[in-house]
């Protein structure tokens, strides 16, 4: 969807750049000022006419594959993030856990792949503001668990939880349900094998994914509707990069406010609703 909203993102980068080198004539510190700019993520992605994106293609619907062609919120997100900037967009396909890693290697300028941003990770890199806000939520097995109906039942001696290592379903379930025994498996699929076929209680996961899985399975699922978590989806970049910051939050501003942002729920995620905060005004 095209918008006239759009070079006004690609007009305020160049104001972001020049108000930072204005500011290094004023007696910035020797760290910042035109250096700084010539470092950042945004500007080289600018100078090189590519941005790459790395991510993972087995996250439904914001990272998958049809018919070999690549598709998803993300991957729209990243196409009209490279439109905003003028330049080609490149995917990077990457294994979930090898992510960080690579982008932190710069073998990749963002990572676009339903990452919840949290104080952990924002450790070792930074975050946009959010995009997207998740619930995470469980899918249980029929009828290994048909007596379980909220997550205090759930957390008990002898119940088997699985979650993806690595993800903020593995973290939720950890603080949520420490007396049950906890599996950690390398994708999503094999999580919701271990449910479907008997050998676990409980999945712990977001909320479309986990409807998905129970729309996928019926009668030997089903969901927990109760909520474990709330979790923010974040672009995740090298830390130590103010101008790319403040270039990805006002092209997410910029979106939200002339409905773009909106636009991509109702694309990709029919049935769910737009948070407030997300939204366009009215």
């Amino acid at each position: 969807m095209r918008s006239p909203a759009r070079p006004l993102v690609a007009g305020l980068l160049a104001l972001v750049l020049a108000s930072a080198l204005v500011a290094c004539g004023r007696g910035a510190p020797p760290s910042g000022g035109g250096d700084l700019v010539a470092r950042s993520t945004v500007q080289q992605v600018v100078e090189r006419g590519e941005l790459v994106v790395l991510m993972e293609a087995q996250f439904k619907p914001f990272t998958y594959k049809e018919d070999g062609v690549l598709k998803g919120f993300d991957v729209d997100l990243a196409r009209a993030l490279a439109d905003e900037l003028g330049v080609k967009v490149r995917f990077e396909e990457r294994e979930w856990g090898m992510l960080a890693t690579e982008l932190l290697q710069g073998k990749g300028d963002l990572v676009i792949s339903g990452i919840t941003a949290t104080p952990k990770r924002a450790l070792t890199a930074a975050f946009s503001a959010p995009y997207f806000l998740t619930r995470t939520i469980a899918l249980v097995g029929v009828p290994s668990a048909d007596g379980i109906t909220s997550v205090r039942q759930l957390d008990a001696p002898g119940r088997t939880v699985v979650a993806q290592g690595q993800s903020t379903g593995e973290v939720a379930a950890r603080k949520h349900l420490p007396k049950a025994k906890l599996l950690t498996f390398p994708t999503e699929a094999a999580c919701v094998l271990e449910v479907v076929q008997g050998r676990a209680d409980a999945f712990v996961y977001d909320e479309w994914q986990i409807r998905e899985h129970a729309r996928l399975n019926p009668g030997r699922t089903r969901v927990l509707e109760e909520t474990l978590s709330v979790e923010p989806y974040g672009i995740e970049f090298r830390r130590g990069d103010p101008e790319t910051a403040a270039w990805l939050d006002l092209a997410l501003r910029t979106m939200r406010l002339d409905g773009r942002l909106a636009a991509l729920f109702e694309k990709h995620l029919p049935g769910i609703a737009v948070p407030a905060e997300l939204a366009p005004p009215r």
